[in-house]
C-alpha cells in the first residue's frame, strides 16, 4: 500500500510542469516570484493560507508542490489543515492515518467533496505517507446551513456535545469587513445577515481549529477557498492579533479577471491562465 501511495504522488508531481506554465506568482508590488520565496518566508510567518479556486486544476497542483517544498524545508514540523474536511470527521482522518481503517472506509465516512479524488486526495495521501498531521478545520455543514435558514441565535440551542465542533460562542462578527459587506450587497435584507453569519461561522471555526492545533515552531498550510482569506479577512480576522502577524496569504485569481488593485488582497497573488 505504501508503494502504491508513493507511486500516486510521483505521478501527480510529474504534472506540475503544466501548472508552472499556467500560473504566475506575484508579490504585492507586482514582482514575479517563485514558490521558494513563500517557503523561505514561512520561517518567520509560519501560518500559510492558500486561497484557491475550487475548480482549478493548476491551483491544486501548486498546493501539492507547496506542501512538498514545505515538507522538504521543515520536515515533520509541517501541519496540513483543510476547509474541505469538517471538524467532526477528525477522528476518521486520525483512524485512517493510523492504519486502523482502510481507504474505502475513510472516503465513505469523511464526507469528501465531489472533486476530492482529483484535487485533494494527493494532498491527504502525501500527508499520510509522510506522517504529517492533517487538521479538519471546517464547521460541520449542518450547522452553517442551520444558521443560514434560522439565524445565528440557533447555535445556542445545540448541546455542548455539538458546540465542540464550532468556534466558541457567542460568535462575534465584524460585519464591516469588506468580504462580508460584499455579501450584504449581493443579498440585501434578512437573508444577507444569515448568509454573513453562516460564512463567519465557517471562518471562525477554521481559525479556532488552526489555533488549537498549531504551536510555535511548526509551519501550518491551510487550504481554503480564496474568499475565506483574501484581504487578510475571513479566517485571519478571527485569529488572535499576534497570530495575524504570522500569516501569509496566497490568493488565486483568474488572469482574465485580474486588476492591479487585486495585488493588495494577499501577500502573494496567483494569476491563473
Amino acid at each position: 500500500m505504501r508503494k502504491i501511495g508513493l507511486l500516486f504522488i510521483l505521478i501527480f508531481s510529474s504534472l506540475f510542469t503544466w501548472a508552472q506554465d499556467s500560473i504566475t506568482i506575484l508579490d504585492q508590488s507586482g514582482k514575479e516570484v517563485n514558490l521558494q520565496v513563500i517557503v523561505d518566508e514561512a520561517k518567520v510567518k509560519p501560518l500559510l493560507f492558500f486561497g484557491e479556486l475550487h475548480d482549478n486544476a493548476p491551483g491544486h497542483q501548486l498546493e501539492m508542490k507547496l506542501l512538498q517544498e514545505l515538507h522538504k524545508a521543515y520536515s515533520k514540523q509541517v501541519i496540513l489543515a483543510m476547509e474541505m474536511f469538517e471538524a467532526d470527521v477528525q477522528f476518521v482522518i486520525d483512524e485512517y492515518f493510523a492504519g486502523l481503517i482502510n481507504q474505502k472506509s475513510f472516503e465513505q465516512e469523511s464526507r469528501i467533496w465531489p472533486n476530492y479524488k482529483e484535487d485533494y486526495k494527493p494532498l491527504l495521501e502525501f500527508a499520510k505517507e509522510n506522517q504529517l498531521k492533517l487538521v479538519a478545520s471546517n464547521v460541520p455543514r449542518r450547522y452553517a446551513n442551520t444558521v443560514y435558514h434560522k439565524g445565528v441565535h440557533v447555535l445556542h440551542d445545540f448541546p455542548k456535545s455539538s458546540q465542540k465542533w464550532m468556534a466558541p460562542l457567542p460568535l462575534k462578527v465584524d460585519t464591516t469587513l469588506s468580504t462580508y459587506r460584499e455579501m450584504s450587497a449581493m443579498l440585501p435584507g434578512h437573508d444577507a445577515s444569515n448568509m454573513i453569519y453562516s460564512q463567519a461561522l465557517k471562518d471562525a471555526t477554521m481559525a479556532y481549529f488552526i489555533v488549537k492545533n498549531w504551536k510555535k515552531g511548526q509551519v501550518l498550510l491551510h487550504i481554503n477557498g480564496a474568499y475565506h482569506s483574501k484581504n487578510k479577512e475571513g479566517i485571519i480576522a478571527f485569529l488572535p492579533k499576534k497570530l495575524q502577524q504570522l500569516s501569509i496569504t496566497i490568493n488565486s485569481i483568474k488572469e482574465a479577471d485580474f486588476k492591479e488593485e487585486d495585488l493588495k488582497l494577499a501577500d502573494y497573488t496567483l494569476l491563473i491562465k
